[in-house]
């Protein structure tokens, strides 16, 4: 969740010049947030830091959101921990989640990870929701028993059931290779875990496209007549 930090001016004079994060989309209606803000309570939790509760007012739906942030001040930029209500999570097609309901909420609950900041986690759980549903498709659409599905490790049923599909065997690919650098100890250098975030679920969706579309295919609404049909 991309944030702004602002400054609010308050009476305590350790706390005057107080650093706060806002949301930049308004959670409950998605327009670029400039709300009213206010510090609704605080706990001094030592180390020069307060775990305080904030009240965001949004000026275009005029619906309140929350924050649990970390203030430290004028010392450091704050941290923000917590929005209420969460950022509206992603929807998905009807189809694939009738074919792969648990990638539906592993995607969630790595969108939740990302809306908070976490996106060490959110990464992790998109290349999870990833193999969840590559899985779930070839339990579906191919021969191959459950057990042997299960086997595959994420690269080899990547290879193996998309070598002649170039659109997703490159964009699964890009998802497995970011995924797993998220959850290696030894990141590349210079990694930036927000704007590979991008890229990562910039493919994923390009790959749960072409699910979608293969379900499209394989349950048309209507089809060709049998040529021995009477028209």
């Amino acid at each position: 969740m991309k944030t702004r930090i602002y400054t609010m001016q308050v009476t305590s004079p350790w706390y005057a010049d107080t650093k706060f994060c806002v949301p930049d989309l308004c959670p409950n209606c998605g327009v670029s947030n400039n709300p009213t803000n206010r510090i609704e309570g605080f706990f001094n939790s030592g180390n020069s830091c307060i775990l305080a509760l904030l009240s965001h007012r949004c000026p275009s739906c005029g619906k309140y959101h929350w924050t649990l942030q970390n203030l430290y001040g004028n010392k450091q930029d704050p941290e923000m921990l917590f929005v209420y209500p969460s950022v509206q999570l992603t929807s998905m097609d009807s189809k694939i989640v009738s074919l792969s309901p648990r990638f539906e909420k592993m995607y969630h609950s790595a969108e939740r990870s990302e809306n908070i900041g976490d996106y060490d986690l959110a990464g992790m759980g998109y290349r999870a929701a990833l193999e969840i549903l590559i899985k779930d498709y070839a339990v579906q659409f191919t021969n191959e028993s459950k057990d042997k599905i299960a086997g595959y490790k994420l690269n080899d049923a990547i290879a193996h059931f998309y070598k002649n599909e170039q659109t997703a065997q490159v964009s699964a690919d890009v998802v497995r290779i970011y995924g797993n650098d998220y959850a290696h100890w030894n990141q590349p250098d210079q990694f930036n875990s927000e704007e590979i975030l991008t890229q990562l679920k910039a493919y994923l969706r390009i790959f749960t496209s072409w699910i979608g579309y293969q379900l499209m295919i394989a349950n048309p609404p209507v089809s060709r007549e049998d040529k021995n049909s009477k028209k």
